[in-house]
């Protein structure tokens, strides 16, 4: 997957059917977007 949305963005996804959960930020949230991007999975 590819969003052209800006230098140093980053866009976390996980795909549950027909659910497409998406979570990002940018260089400098890096660690707490992976991490609310896994809590928001285990949610769904």
């Amino acid at each position: 997957m590819r969003i052209d949305y800006g230098p140093g963005y980053r866009v976390y996804f996980v795909e549950r059917g027909d659910v497409l959960l998406l979570c990002g930020g940018d260089k400098n949230s890096q660690p707490r977007d992976i991490k609310k991007a896994k809590n928001l999975a285990k949610e769904y």
